[in-house]
């Protein structure tokens, strides 16, 4: 048994390991190699969700301190580092305020999404989508989704081509690659026509809802995933009580059987002869006697 509690503690303390967020040294970043910006206007929300994919050059030191502008209205949604086979995790530790969101990762991509409101002058949206930052991008890639229920898309700078996805359905203008060195600013214009407030993810397949690519798919949160986490620590009790009475039975199949107490069997009686007096004088007379010793008396019954 004592075996079984070591190993059941030892689950425990790793389950309790895996719930704290791990603390890096905090490194400077000098440059981000590419940087694809995401728009997504009336998706699921009447705001426009930005979705920044950063890439760190290879020679990067990690982990890294990554500063990403946001604007003063920005409702910031996820901070995530992108593992190396392409699955987003939220763990990593930031600091957001006003003006940008500061964050450590320890791997090469990472992943920032926020929401920023647009401006309406009847069926006529825009917004803008501005960059500012101490840090260089190499490679800056726009890419703007038309809303689904949108039209008469203009983009500045000009889009150099556009496309419909055939997944979702939705058109997809693509801006020009450009490099944006330290403290220059960049900015991209959008308008389209908005006949009815209908947001895309009412109107697309149901295919693309299903979609996890993490480079087209919004993070879902910026915390631990709590149920997930709590029905894996349910599934490990559930085991160890199993593992428990599996071994309460083989030790009660182990037990050695009592033995019956042996009863020890009576000592033989040895046969006693009775005792004889005389019966003229009462004095005792021995078994070989035919005579009273004391009194001479002949002994009766000899």
């Amino acid at each position: 048994m004592s075996l079984f509690r070591h190993t059941a503690l030892v689950i425990v303390l790793l389950i309790l390991a895996g719930l704290g967020r791990p603390a890096y040294a905090q490194l400077p970043t000098p440059t981000i190699e590419t940087l694809a910006v995401d728009l997504w206007p009336d998706y699921d929300r009447t705001a426009v969700l930005v979705l920044l994919t950063g890439t760190l050059p290879a020679t990067a030191m990690l982990p890294a301190t990554v500063t990403i502008p946001l604007p003063p209205e920005a409702e910031l949604h996820a901070v995530a580092r992108i593992t190396s086979d392409n699955v987003m995790t939220d763990d990593v530790q930031y600091t957001a305020s006003e003006d940008g969101v500061t964050f450590v990762t320890s791997d090469q991509r990472f992943r920032v999404e926020y929401y920023m409101p647009y401006t309406t002058a009847g069926s006529q949206h825009s917004f803008e989508f501005s960059w500012l930052a101490d840090v260089a991008v190499n490679e800056i890639d726009v890419v703007v989704q038309q809303p689904a229920a949108a039209s008469n898309m203009r983009t500045q700078p000009a889009a150099i081509s556009s496309s419909t996805n055939s997944r979702d359905g939705l058109t997809y203008y693509v801006l020009p690659i450009t490099a944006v060195p330290a403290g220059q600013p960049y900015s991209v214009q959008v308008e389209y026509t908005m006949n009815q407030p209908t947001l895309s993810v009412e109107m697309i397949t149901p295919a693309a809802n299903t979609d996890t690519s993490a480079a087209t798919t919004p993070a879902t949160g910026d915390g631990p995933n709590w149920p997930l986490l709590l029905a894996a620590a349910g599934g490990i009790l559930i085991l160890m009580a199993i593992v428990w009475q599996a071994a309460s039975l083989r030790q009660q199949h182990k037990r050695p059987r009592k033995t019956p107490p042996q009863r020890t069997p009576p000592a033989p009686k040895t046969a006693v002869k009775a005792v004889q007096f005389c019966h003229e004088c009462g004095a005792p007379v021995g078994p070989e006697d035919k005579f009273c010793r004391e009194c001479g008396t002949a002994v009766k019954n000899r």
